[in-house]
């Protein structure tokens, strides 16, 4: 990086990698940009900024790396831990000791991650057919509410332990509610707000290593949680055939056309589909809702459904189930990856050992609750497991820790569309809406 001055101010010359360039002064940013990297020097460090392929490229390559150890070691089989962890985490520690090490620091482009996020949460909410939501309902009430009994235990326990320990009770309130049920984005949101509030510094720091560590965690325990229901209760999943082999073969046989011609015009379908709603989506947040803190995908979500509900309801075009299967569980599979690989590991290390100790109690709490209050109060069955699985991962850090969770279980036992659907629905869609203001309501009170 080379800087020089002039009387209208300081200029600064960035020579990448590929000997592209980017000039930038007071008024703006000049760059001629080319290749997988932009290399630049920030306070005498390396920082190495990937590009969208180098980072999917990485990506896909961790999976098969998560995939081969999986293979190897029969605990992680034992334990269904998901695979686009392990095989992510890796990555993430390089990332963590270089970053520790002051030798580079790996960025990775946030915004990648979201647009997978938004295709795969949309992919999710065509599954919403009226019938479906119908059946699931009455569970989804009740798993909305104890979720929000939660939310506030969890803002209380974080209260109560920073006080006790002489923390700052905003301090408190970020490492509870805001990093457990809210996650990185709701985080996002407050945290200039609670800054602004206290003056003082590290809260941001503070409370994204605890979400960054509660989104460890979630990925540890949640579907071991899972495992020891199935084996205590004998649970069986009641969809286990519901998109077996056999019938699989059957509607093969039965089509006057190739099975790969069809399967891929239903997966360019549901992708179009899926365009036009974030389009939509994106204009309604825009015009109507751009004061509101809500995440942009929770408005993808909702004109998914009413995408679906016509569809079924007109019969102008139909959406595949298996396409749709197929295309969501790739999109989740890319968003854990490199979601994994991006977990800023070493904000953990800089937690002092009173806010760890508020975690841990948190996360006990977390366990409990979703043991003995979800899961006995959901119907103690395959299903009421796997939202107890998801609502652990998700009052951890996102909701989609808790689908990948539910995801390694359904592999290994069979897919289960109604538990997957009721936790998109209320972690995503009522949880946002309903955990923003009881955020800005606490804060208002404390």
């Amino acid at each position: 990086m080379v800087r020089f001055y002039d009387f209208s101010g300081e200029y600064t010359i960035r020579i990448r990698g590929d000997y592209s360039f980017s000039f930038r002064n007071e008024h703006g940013t000049f760059s001629n940009t080319g290749g997988p990297m932009d290399f630049s020097q920030v306070d005498g460090i390396l920082h190495i900024h990937l590009d969208n392929f180098f980072i999917l490229g990485i990506a896909c390559l961790c999976y098969f790396l998560g995939r081969w150890i999986k293979s190897e070691i029969k605990l992680l089989q034992d334990l269904s831990i998901p695979v686009p962890f392990i095989g992510g985490l890796p990555a993430a520690i390089i990332f963590a000791c270089l970053k520790i090490s002051k030798t580079a620091v790996i960025v990775l482009n946030p915004d990648l991650n979201a647009l997978i996020f938004q295709f795969f949460l949309t992919m999710m909410a065509l599954m919403g057919s009226w019938k479906l939501i119908k059946t699931g309902f009455v569970i989804s009430i009740m798993f909305w509410s104890l979720a929000m009994v939660l939310g506030v235990l969890q803002a209380l326990i974080g209260l109560t332990a920073a006080q006790a320990l002489g923390l700052h009770q905003h301090l408190g309130l970020l490492m509870g509610t805001l990093s457990m049920m809210g996650g990185t984005e709701t985080l996002t949101n407050f945290i200039p707000a609670v800054e602004h509030l206290d003056k003082f510094s590290g809260a941001a720091q503070a409370a994204m290593g605890v979400a960054t560590l509660g989104m460890v965690c979630s990925m540890m325990v949640s579907a071991p949680m899972g495992e020891y229901l199935i084996k205590k209760y004998s649970l069986k999943n009641p969809s286990r055939s519901e998109f077996d082999n056999a019938r699989l073969i059957r509607s093969i046989e039965r089509s006057n056309k190739p099975f790969y011609q069809t399967h891929t015009v239903e997966c360019i379908k549901i992708i179009a589909i899926c365009f036009v709603c974030m389009a939509f989506s994106h204009l309604i947040k825009q015009k109507f809702l751009a004061d509101v803190l809500i995440p942009d995908y929770t408005v993808c979500m909702v004109c998914a459904l009413i995408a679906r509900n016509f569809a079924d309801t007109t019969g102008w075009f139909s959406v595949d189930g298996l396409a749709l299967r197929t295309l969501t569980k790739i999109f989740l599979i890319l968003f854990i990856l490199v979601s994994t690989c991006a977990l800023q590991l070493d904000l953990i290390f800089d937690l002092s050992a009173p806010i760890i100790a508020v975690f841990f109690l948190e996360l006990i709490v977390n366990f409990l609750f979703a043991r003995f209050i979800y899961f006995n109060l959901l119907g103690k069955d395959f299903r009421g497991m796997l939202i107890a699985v998801g609502g652990l991962a998700f009052s951890m850090g996102m909701a989609a820790n808790g689908l990948s969770n539910m995801q390694s279980l359904c592999e290994k036992y069979g897919p289960n569309t109604d538990g997957f659907l009721v936790v998109c629905v209320v972690g995503l869609i009522l949880l946002a809406i309903s955990n923003t203001l009881l955020i800005k309501f606490l804060l208002t009170i404390f």
